[in-house]
């Protein structure tokens, strides 16, 4: 059997075609989405991607206190006596809340423990699953953004 001189350059352009595919040349922009940083079961973040923080306090972290916790934690509340007060105003809760969080760490932040019912005398505000949790865990581990 011969070779055709024709197979043999039809052979050798395909190879090149696979070739060039496969170079990693410019494909577009990722998806929004690609890579992301999502919180895993420890509050830590999992993925590749994570580009900076994504949640704030102001905007997602605040009004979950606000709804959550201020009823007790207020002065003249049932927590009225406790170390933990809400006032409403985003920057005197921040400075509250920085005393309960480790930036980076949701497993040692007192924020998520308390939240989640572990010697807190409230009981369970926000259950571990909730989408509530999920926030405020990612929330510290993204960094706690202002």
């Amino acid at each position: 059997m011969t070779s055709n001189p024709l197979h043999a350059w039809i052979l050798a352009a395909s190879a090149l075609g696979a070739l060039v595919g496969c170079a990693g040349f410019e494909r577009g922009e990722p998806s929004p989405d690609a890579g992301a940083a999502v919180p895993g079961a420890d509050g830590s973040l999992e993925g590749d991607g994570a580009v900076g923080p994504v949640l704030s306090f102001a905007v997602d972290v605040h009004p979950l206190l606000v709804a959550g916790c201020r009823s007790c934690h207020v002065a003249g509340g049932n927590a009225g006596s406790t170390s933990f007060l809400l006032k409403g105003d985003v920057d005197a809760d921040r400075a509250a809340v920085d005393a309960l969080i480790q930036p980076g760490n949701p497993a040692k932040s007192r924020l998520l423990t308390k939240a989640s019912g572990q010697a807190h005398g409230g009981g369970a505000v926000y259950a571990v699953g909730s989408s509530e949790y999920a926030t405020l865990s990612a929330w510290i581990a993204e960094g706690a953004a202002p």
